[in-house]
């Protein structure tokens, strides 16, 4: 059972994956689930079959992981934080020797998936490192039209500069302040009733995703227990007072704040892949505290904090944090109707941890507070990396304004890195994929990714 790629695929995305597989031109291509009856191979069986095993026959001694790294991985899965303990552990270690054992089987070169967001994806990335095997995230690009791969954030970057055309040709793309990402919903109405459809939807979704995990045999599944309500993070009725909680006056009172006093706390998706796995120290990942010491120390300051959620977030957000954030003098709630590129033009100072509101306040010059990520560098961006650095942001934003901006360098600069690390393709093929008759842009994407693997292996010989 050789193959040179082995692929992660999640539900209704494995024909998809199979057919760029066999259009990388990098020989054979494995697809790969934890869904019964998907893929090439599904691990189902398999991993049931360690956890009995495991329950017969403990091992004291699990040589894959020391408990450190799997706490680290507890930690970061917004499925197993809310699980038993020891549950979490053992469907770790189970997980674990099925991967371990298929790795060695299989023997790829190179492991793709989308950008991990589950503990099985993290298991698989850490036992693929331990065996020197490269191990790559397929996403989208920020730029329109293509994609990057990832690895835990990083982007794999060409060391080739991009045509001075092709970056001068993006600046005019994503530093308009009309730009938005291509994954950020279009203009829709946020109301209660839009409240009550989102989480009734959801509820009958879980109970739905409840039943056919049973009928799968598969109940510790990631796909079906990540949609049940009880998990910690989950929004719950009460939670509809969001719509009461936004300010419709939030202009007049940032009236009273000059420019130069107003940052804007644009909130993440939570939880969310690009939280949990990008950051490393763990004690970021703690979003909701972290954000909330950030308008702390802000509002001390005498800074206007305006708060904006994101609008996919609606229906799944939590109004406790809302609440906390709200008890410090000087914070606002801006309704989920007014875009955050509306924002940044009214204000000097931004502040998110992985976002790509991040990117687009560095790109219109303004002062940009943010973890590593994909897009980031020491001279464009202030970033933080321990919880103790939170006091001093608002020192340190206040210096980055009297520094001065070359802002035609720094967008060159970001603009450079960000077309380094992306190629033609897109990504979204994957939407209403037909392996009966693939579109030309599946075939696209495919070759480009195959392409972009070869270039990145001859960079690294």
């Amino acid at each position: 059972m050789k193959a040179d790629v082995l692929i992660f695929g999640i539900h209704r995305t494995v024909a998809w994956w199979r057919y760029l597989g066999q259009h990388l031109g990098l020989g054979k291509s494995l697809v790969v689930t934890d869904l019964r009856g998907e893929g090439d191979l599904s691990v189902v069986n398999y991993f049931y079959a360690e956890l009995k095993r495991m329950k017969r026959k403990p091992d004291p001694a699990f040589a894959l992981f020391t408990e450190a790294q799997m706490g680290d991985i507890i930690v970061r899965c917004r499925t197993l934080r809310w699980l038993e303990p020891d549950l979490a552990r053992a469907m770790i270690q189970a997980m674990a020797i099925v991967f371990d054992r298929l790795l060695h089987e299989v023997q790829p070169r190179t492991v793709l998936s989308f950008p991990i967001d589950r503990y099985v994806n993290d298991v698989v990335e850490r036992l693929a490192h331990a065996r020197g095997i490269q191990y790559l995230e397929l996403t989208a690009s920020v730029v329109p039209g293509m994609s990057m791969l990832l690895h835990r954030s990083k982007l794999m970057e060409l060391k080739t500069r991009p045509p001075e055309e092709l970056v001068q040709r993006v600046i005019q793309q994503l530093a308009t302040p009309s730009f938005i990402p291509s994954y950020v919903p279009r203009k829709s109405t946020y109301t209660k009733a839009k409240f009550i459809r989102t989480l009734g939807y959801f509820r009958a979704r879980a109970l739905a995703f409840r039943g056919i995990s049973r009928i799968q045999r598969d109940p510790l599944n990631l796909h079906y227990i990540d949609a049940q309500p009880y998990l910690g993070h989950k929004c719950r009725w009460k939670d509809i007072r969001i719509v009461d909680l936004c300010d419709p006056q939030w202009q007049d009172k940032m009236r009273n704040f000059p420019k130069e006093k107003r940052v804007f706390f644009g909130l993440q998706l939570f939880p969310e892949a690009s939280i949990d796995y990008w950051i490393n120290n763990v004690e970021l990942i703690e979003h909701e505290d972290l954000v909330v010491d950030a308008a702390k120390v802000f509002s001390e300051a005498g800074f206007l904090v305006l708060v904006k959620d994101h609008p996919l977030q609606f229906g799944f957000r939590q109004t406790e944090l809302i609440d906390r954030l709200l008890a410090f003098p000087n914070v606002v709630l801006v309704p989920y109707d007014v875009g955050g590129n509306q924002l940044l033009e009214l204000v000097d100072i931004n502040f998110t941890c992985t976002g790509t509101l991040g990117l687009q306040a560095a790109l219109a010059g303004k002062t940009s507070i943010v973890t590593d990520s994909y897009y980031t560098n020491q001279d464009d961006f202030i970033i933080f990396r321990k919880r103790e650095e939170i006091k001093a942001l608002p020192e340190r934003a206040q210096a980055d304004r009297h520094k001065g901006v070359n802002l035609q360098e720094r967008q060159e600069r970001i603009i450079g890195k960000l077309l380094r690390g992306s190629f033609e393709g897109d990504f979204f093929s994957f939407k209403d994929f037909d392996d009966k008759q693939p579109s030309s842009f599946a075939l696209q994407l495919a070759r480009a990714l195959g392409q972009r693997l070869n270039q990145l292996s001859e960079q690294g010989k």
